[in-house]
């Protein structure tokens, strides 16, 4: 029985906390248009490129934020419908591991951000 649970527990929370390509808001289903995001290389020790896909032309947020919520880089890009590459800089951020995020209407992405 207690393995039953366990098995369950697991299952029910690997559904709720798993990253969907949809959605929901104010009773209607909004698709995301951000897709595809990646640093390479990640670590890096002096700069990476972000790239991902945006099916649609729109407005971003590319924020990065340490592990404490701070924000410590931000900036906003107007896209076109392709494929985008964001180069990053170190600049003056200290080894460490970062969250970066690229905000749109459809959503927030979010990954993690390696400085060696």
């Amino acid at each position: 029985m207690k393995k039953l649970l366990l098995i369950a527990t697991f299952l029910m929370t690997s559904f709720v906390f798993a990253q969907q390509e949809q959605t929901k808001s104010n009773n209607f289903t909004v698709e995301k248009t951000i897709k595809n995001v990646s640093a390479s290389p990640n670590p890096f020790i002096d700069k990476t490129t972000i790239s991902f896909t945006s099916s649609v032309d729109q407005n971003v947020i590319f924020s990065i934020k340490n592990l404490l919520g701070k924000t410590v880089f931000e900036k906003e890009y107007v896209l076109k419908k392709e494929k985008k590459i964001i180069p990053f800089y170190k600049n003056d951020l200290v080894a460490g591991m970062y969250i970066y995020s690229i905000q749109s209407d459809s959503g927030i992405t979010s990954k993690r951000l390696v400085i060696k």
